[in-house]
């Protein structure tokens, strides 16, 4: 009618349909979701298996040094104390335990501040003698190496020790020659010789040894070197077994 109310819409329901069925969808949507979450975190009950990294702690070994087979120095394993007198060690002849017996051409006793060369004399400052060197001269059986053995005594086996490593460096009495009422000739000035060391305790003992000629001296299976250490051994085991 004209002028009136438009008419109203017809009643089907279909308009209020279609969001209930979007609705629906997205809630099933959310259901199969949760439910793929709990099959697919169902696979983790196991514990994950334990990663092992390989030990990389080293293992040490101490090293040995090889043996020459020239030394027949004495066993270090003992030591000395006090020590006796070195003049008694130091006697007119001394027989080795090799079987040799050795001649004394000389002694001397002085203060190890004179009998030094250069370079032990820097060390002794720092560690001096406890009273003076005893120094006597010896000829082998045959007369025809000299070697001198010298006896100092230091504070401690420590400041021995120290005095004994100089040797390395070249740090050692000077050398003896035979006196002149031995016999024996004298060698030429500055005679090539070995110097052999033995630290026993607070004591030093020291073996020189040159040809009686003043020749070359030889390597260390030379003549001069072994007696250098007969005879040093042969003394350092008489203030060792003395004590």
């Amino acid at each position: 009618m004209p002028g009136g109310f438009p008419p109203p819409p017809r009643r089907g329901g279909g308009g209020a349909a279609v969001p209930l069925l979007i609705v629906g969808g997205m809630v099933l949507l959310v259901l199969i979701g949760v439910g793929a979450f709990v099959l697919l975190s169902g696979d983790d009950d196991d514990d994950p298996p334990a990663i092992t990294f390989p030990s990389s702690r080293s293992t040490y070994t101490p090293y040995t040094p090889p043996s020459t087979g020239t030394s027949i120095e004495p066993s270090p394993s003992t030591s000395i104390g006090g020590g006796s007198d070195p003049t008694s060690l130091l006697s007119a002849t001394v027989r080795t335990a090799k079987g040799n017996t050795f001649t004394r051409a000389g002694t001397r006793t002085e203060s190890c501040i004179t009998r030094a060369n250069t370079k032990l004399l820097s060390r002794l400052r720092t560690d001096p003698c406890v009273g003076s060197m005893y120094s006597a001269v010896y000829a082998n059986p045959s007369r025809t190496i000299i070697t001198s053995i010298s006896i100092a005594k230091f504070s401690s086996p420590s400041a021995a020790s120290r005095i004994g490593n100089a040797t390395d460096a070249q740090g050692w009495p000077k050398l003896l020659t035979p006196s002149d009422a031995s016999g024996l000739p004298q060698p030429r000035a500055n005679p090539a010789y070995w110097t052999r060391t033995w630290t026993r305790g607070s004591n030093v003992i020291y073996a020189q040894s040159y040809w009686t000629h003043g020749g070359a001296t030889g390597g260390r299976t030379g003549s001069v070197f072994a007696t250098a250490g007969e005879l040093g051994v042969e003394i350092t085991n008489t203030l060792l077994w003395s004590n």
